[in-house]
């Protein structure tokens, strides 16, 4: 008797639970088809909240769309979309750091951190304390940042891992600029598990880059470039590519470091590349020093004095005294190099009177190190041995900030958590399906209830699927798409390279459009963004069916053609070419003199070699020779 009336209690409660689940899967039906039935604005607030969305998830790079971020961003001010705007406002905070406009970042993060409304979105007041740490940290206000750090610590407790992770990478960036490498390693690797564990990717491949930077500072080599490939990887699977160009640009480094400078330059050219397609000169400058260091390693004295000078001028404009000084030093070693003492000696007391610029103990001691030795080799002894006691005071303070064991902890420490991580992610997969069995199982239950209720439950169940699925198919679209032409992006155009490699042999190769900086800095940017069109066209004009194309990134493109004859390659590579020319004879603004043209490397696959990362790289190599050898042509080979 109990039993059944227990049953009986347990049969209306789910009979009630699922009428409420009706009823709301109807009133989100109804509210879905009066949506589908207004007409959206030229750029609504879904298109903001869609286009937010993407630039968190890195989907979309900040610099590549700033036009759309702050189009975002002024809309949703206007229309007062209120918490919308001031995650739109965090986010062009963002943009205006990595657009390096620091007076005017700082005027929008005091009008925006005094929002009363920020206490309700946690996550959003954490990117404005973000951008403005990283802003003090750059510009050396110390106490400012210091006031910041202590903010975000009273906070990290009571926040979700999310949130964490944004807490963590504002430490990290913080310990970085202020020579604190211990403690940088030391966020890093707890930022870089939760990271982990919450599937961030971009997180984590900003977490690995921190980690990679500073065991190079540490003089661990090995395990830089591990990190720095790490990082590299993570960056390629999102869109953001400032800091894939910031990841080529420290495994470049490392490798320049260890005396590989050929392998080096490959990635080095691909950093320059993206900070040149931005006008970046923050990047530009930490650039062109490593590849003038690569001269100076290769004895072309007169090319890496030449980049080196004008390194100097771009540094001192993107205000980083580091990069201007490793420049006049590089200059210094020159000249040595060249026999020009009197000249090596002057730019060595240059460097010693703007000393106090440098950020890292270690660059002083270094420095101090090249001092002892010119003055030593000049009989300027008091000089020379004021040099070496500077230096050994220096180098106590680096020892000190860089204590062995303590690294040595963190390095076991960081090992343990990967093999942590794969127990938990392990746990995760048991517990969805744990989870989904569950689901199947009180499914059934529902099914054998009522009939009725079921049938109803499936039949608005099965059109609000066919509704998601028509938005993630409209969102998965968008992520694969290129903003500006319409043509696949990087992510997309790598599924279809790596499809038609499991299928069949093919040819990948890379274009680059010649002097691409020069229409940019000539003509201005919308008439280089039309040639970046027109090529598009000219592309889509000429493909066969089969055929594949995506932009890369910048300039950049990627080719997947149907086919392994090398003439054929060349033949269609060269009706993209004239196509291009009468493409762009159309185009606005466009000097009728000046004739667009394009640089490629092809590699063809064969049964044996179908690896998409060895023929990228392979094909990368044959532009680079194309370029070298007077740009306007395609290179065609197979590895």
């Amino acid at each position: 008797m109990t039993n059944n009336m227990q049953f009986k209690a347990s049969y209306l409660s789910v009979l009630v639970k699922q009428l409420v689940v009706v009823f709301f899967l109807l009133a989100a039906f109804q509210s879905i088809a009066y949506s589908n039935t207004s007409a959206a604005p030229e750029f609504s607030q879904q298109d903001v909240r869609a286009l937010i969305k993407s630039v968190r998830t890195d989907k979309l790079d900040y610099l590549q769309n700033k036009k759309q971020i702050t189009q975002a961003y002024e809309q949703s001010k206007l229309k007062q979309n209120g918490a919308l705007h001031l995650e739109a406002a965090a986010i062009y905070a963002e943009l205006l750091f990595r657009e390096e406009k620091y007076e005017k970042l700082d005027k929008h993060l005091t009008v925006y951190l005094s929002n009363q409304q920020l206490s309700k979105q946690p996550d959003v007041l954490l990117l404005f304390l973000e951008s403005q740490l990283k802003l003090f940290s750059l510009q050396k206000e110390l106490q400012k940042a210091n006031d910041v750090v202590n903010q975000l610590k009273t906070r990290f407790s009571q926040s979700t891992p999310a949130e964490k992770i944004i807490i963590l990478r504002a430490f990290a960036y913080f310990y970085t600029e202020t020579d604190e490498l211990k403690k940088t390693l030391s966020v890093a690797l707890d930022g870089l598990e939760l990271a982990m564990q919450n599937n961030d990717i971009a997180s984590q491949g900003y977490f690995y880059r921190k980690i990679a930077d500073a065991y190079n500072y540490l003089e661990n080599k090995e395990k830089a470039i591990t990190y720095a490939k790490k990082a590299l990887i993570a960056y390629q699977q999102t869109q953001d590519g400032l800091y894939t160009a910031k990841a080529y640009w420290s495994l470049g480094n490392v490798l320049l470091e260890i005396n590989k400078p050929n392998e080096s330059l490959i990635y080095l050219d691909k950093a320059l590349s993206y900070f040149e397609s931005v006008n970046m000169q923050k990047g530009l400058s930490f650039a062109q020093y490593s590849i003038a260091n690569i001269l100076y390693k290769q004895e072309n004295y007169e090319d890496a004095l030449a980049l080196a000078t004008k390194n100097i001028e771009v540094a001192h404009l993107a205000g980083i005294g580091d990069m201007k000084l490793a420049s006049m030093i590089l200059m210094l070693d020159i000249y040595k190099k060249q026999g020009l003492l009197e000249k090596a000696d002057k730019m060595n007391d240059e460097v010693f009177s703007m000393i106090d610029d440098f950020s890292r103990s270690i660059y002083k001691a270094d420095y101090l190190q090249k001092r002892y030795q010119l003055k030593r080799s000049l009989n300027k002894t008091d000089d020379a041995f004021d040099a070496m006691e500077q230096m050994l005071t220096f180098m106590k303070k680096h020892y000190e900030a860089t204590s062995e064991t303590n690294i040595k902890t963190l390095q076991i420490k960081f090992e343990v958590k990967e093999k942590e991580e794969k127990i938990l992610q392990l746990e995760y997969d048991k517990n969805i399906n744990e989870l989904l069995a569950k689901e199947e199982y009180q499914q059934k239950i529902i099914w054998r209830l009522s009939a009725t209720i079921a049938f109803i439950l499936v039949i608005m169940s099965l059109l609000l699927i066919y509704k998601q699925v028509l938005q993630r198919k409209k969102y998965y679209n968008i992520a694969l798409t290129d903003y500006l032409t319409s043509s696949l992006n990087r992510r997309g155009i790598m599924q279809k390279a790596a499809q038609k490699l499991k299928q069949s042999n093919a040819t990948i190769a890379i274009v680059d459009l010649d002097l691409f900086k020069h229409i940019n800095d000539t003509y201005g940017h919308d008439v280089g963004d039309s040639v970046l069109k027109a090529f598009a066209r000219a592309a889509q004009n000429i493909l066969a069916g089969d055929d594949q194309f995506g932009r890369y990134g910048g300039e950049e493109w990627l080719f997947v053609l149907n086919t392994v004859d090398k003439q054929s390659v060349k033949t269609t590579f060269d009706s993209i070419a004239n196509t291009l020319i009468d493409i762009c004879s159309e185009i606005e603004g466009l000097n009728n003199t000046e004739t667009i043209t394009f640089s490629a490397g092809a590699a063809i696959s064969s049964s044996s070699n179908r690896s998409l990362e060895k023929l990228i790289i392979h094909a990368d190599e044959l532009l680079y020779k194309a370029k070298q050898s007077g740009r306007n042509q395609v290179n065609v080979e197979q590895p």
